[in-house]
């Protein structure tokens, strides 16, 4: 009760009191040239068009005031030519016969995504790889969408989407060949290749890669050359014998 009574004793204290608002001016501090210019907007010397439209309310909504806005890029940074990117990446594409895609998707497709692993098998055995303007085609002729063909190439191992080089070097890397050195073949043809694992040479003749069986466990490590081609109990130094006597035989 008696704190009670000392509450209303202060507030009625208070009530003939003035009210006093006290007006604080807006200030605006002024930065260091290095904090000036954080957002900059970038001009297209081409078509002089900002790609920001310099509403300037980042500017004026910053709690912390450390954004000024530009209006030309000190840089002359240009705009992105998206359709000059797209132009050059199909330039870089490797050239296939559209007429025996066409061929292999009326023989193999049926319908709602049936036989599209049979169309990219014989795709791959006709240009060595999937190339990206045929799988195009494909999404074109078939109606599925070009993602959903690459998820099915980047599912199975089996299918490239990249050249591979003429001689495709596969090293065992199971079990039973990790054990028996599998790990020292890979750097031995790593180092005379100048390549790593999922690398193509530059003169388009070898390409490296890994398997997780080979099936010749008895004989580890086991190293395959193209699709016939088994060498079993592969040292290091037997590796780089191997390597340089297929150059070799290219040379000759």
């Amino acid at each position: 009760m008696l704190g009670m009574l000392k509450a209303m004793r202060t507030t009625l204290s208070h009530l003939p009191r003035k009210t006093v608002t006290v007006q604080y001016p807006e200030e605006r501090e002024v930065l260091p040239e290095r904090s000036r210019g954080l957002f900059s907007v970038v001009i297209n010397p081409a078509t002089d068009d900002p790609r920001c439209r310099s509403c300037t309310l980042c500017e004026t909504n910053c709690p912390v005031q450390v954004i000024r806005v530009n209006y030309r890029s000190k840089y002359a940074v240009p705009a992105v030519n998206e359709a000059r990117i797209a132009a050059a990446r199909v330039a870089v594409q490797s050239s296939y016969d559209d007429k025996l895609v066409d061929k292999i998707v009326q023989e193999h497709y049926l319908e709602n995504g049936v036989g599209m692993v049979t169309v990219l098998q014989e795709m791959q055995e006709a240009f060595g790889f999937l190339p990206r303007l045929a799988l195009q085609q494909v999404s074109l002729r078939t109606g599925l969408s070009l993602s959903e063909l690459y998820g099915l190439a980047t599912f199975y191992p089996q299918f490239r989407l990249a050249p591979v080089g003429k001689y495709v070097i596969n090293v065992c890397t199971g079990a039973a060949c990790r054990v028996a050195g599998a790990s020292l073949v890979i750097d031995a043809f790593s180092e005379e290749l100048g390549i790593g694992l999922d690398e193509t040479t530059a003169d388009g003749l070898f390409t490296l890669q890994a398997a997780n069986c080979l099936g010749a466990c008895a004989l580890a490590p086991v190293v395959r050359v193209g699709e016939t081609d088994t060498r079993g109990r592969l040292s290091a130094d037997a590796a780089r014998e191997l390597v340089r006597g297929l150059r070799a035989g290219e040379e000759a």
